[in-house]
């Protein structure tokens, strides 16, 4: 299981709930390592290596380096969490929100199409229904890649899980 965002306040806890179901391993791709180090050393704690946690340093983004660690792996199920959820701050910086929510969700669900990937998860956002702000429209448009990628030409089953304000998260 591939989480992306995996050491963010949602991913990590995503990565708790799924290592209670004892998959094989669980790949932590985040662009920030220490969240991630930690949240290791807490599963591997937690469970004595089984699942077997791995991290992998990258932005979703890098559609390159996606491909390094779907290659390097083959996950049967992603769950796509990495994203800038902070409404204010991607107010002030709207490219940013773009790049990373709407074509780091494109990157990472096209990898999940190649790589035959069975299950694939987006993360998003109450903010996404009638979204008003660049956060949730972001949001709102990776819902829609979901859509638009799911079918019978696809291998993948795409899915989206729009989430509230989550409490102790680190979002707004």
């Amino acid at each position: 299981v591939l989480v992306t965002g995996g050491g963010g306040s949602i991913g990590s806890e995503l990565c708790r709930q799924i290592a209670k179901y004892a998959p094989k391993k669980i790949i932590i791709f985040d662009i920030y390592e220490n969240n991630a180090y930690t949240l290791k050393q807490a599963l591997d704690r937690h469970y004595f290596g089984s699942p077997e946690i791995i991290i992998r340093i990258g932005s979703v983004r890098d559609k390159a380096r996606l491909r390094e660690v779907f290659e390097e792996f083959h996950p049967s199920s992603v769950f796509h969490a990495a994203a800038h959820k902070h409404v204010p701050l991607m107010e002030d910086s709207p490219f940013e929100a773009i790049k990373n929510n709407t074509l780091g969700t494109y990157n990472t669900a096209e990898c999940a199409n190649e790589y035959k990937v069975s299950h694939f998860v987006l993360l998003s956002t109450d903010k996404a229904v009638n979204p008003v702000n660049v956060m949730g429209s972001t949001k709102r448009i990776g819902e829609m890649l979901m859509e638009s990628m799911s079918g019978p030409q696809s291998p993948t089953r795409f899915t989206a899980v729009r989430f509230g304000n989550v409490i102790e998260s680190n979002g707004s």
